[in-house]
């Protein structure tokens, strides 16, 4: 592995957050796709799966599904054959966004709860707290009340952090789901 190579590579990722941030996104597209080349030249998949996934967001950002998806299922596909659990949660994670956005609400519902049980595997309880509150808006938004609340509750349960409010709301959705009986 070339150290050069690699440095580079960091170098272009940190370009493109920049960009991305400043809304740039023509520009972080073209550099994060010179990252995915470089950090294939350093041999680290674990920085071409991220880069993959940065497109994704920014292809779904602009409605290009398809370019989206081929770049998430290749980041998967990536994340999966390095057994990088976290990375692999947060392209799954953001597949269940593209899959909402194209109005697939159960394809995003099975995204969403596979990227939330992946980061449960890998502990990363703000990850999944993220996802399993996508899972229970989308819910909410099919107007499935019962397991929006459900969803919302797992969410603030596993959530580090939550302070009084997300604590307060917390009670409030346990007396809820209790007076449906779950």
């Amino acid at each position: 592995m070339d150290s050069d190579v690699m440095i580079d590579a960091d170098g272009l990722k940190e370009e493109g957050l920049k960009q991305f941030q400043r809304g740039e996104l023509d520009k972080a597209m073209a550099t994060f796709e010179t990252a995915v080349s470089q950090y294939a030249t350093a041999q680290n998949p674990g920085g071409q799966v991220e880069m993959l996934n940065n497109i994704g967001v920014i292809q779904r950002m602009r409605g290009n599904h398809e370019e989206s998806l081929e770049a998430f299922t290749t980041a998967a596909a990536l994340s999966h054959e390095i057994d990088d659990v976290n990375r692999r949660a947060q392209v799954l994670g953001n597949m269940g966004d593209l899959y909402a956005g194209m109005g697939d609400k159960e394809a995003a519902a099975r995204y969403y709860s596979d990227a939330a049980a992946l980061f449960a595997q890998c502990d990363d309880a703000g990850k999944q707290s993220q996802v399993l509150k996508a899972l229970s808006l989308l819910r909410l938004r099919q107007g499935k009340w019962m397991m929006a609340m459900m969803y919302m509750e797992s969410s603030l349960s596993v959530k580090p952090r939550r302070g009084l409010f997300g604590s307060l709301f917390l009670g409030m959705l346990r007396f809820a789901t209790s007076l449906f009986g779950r």
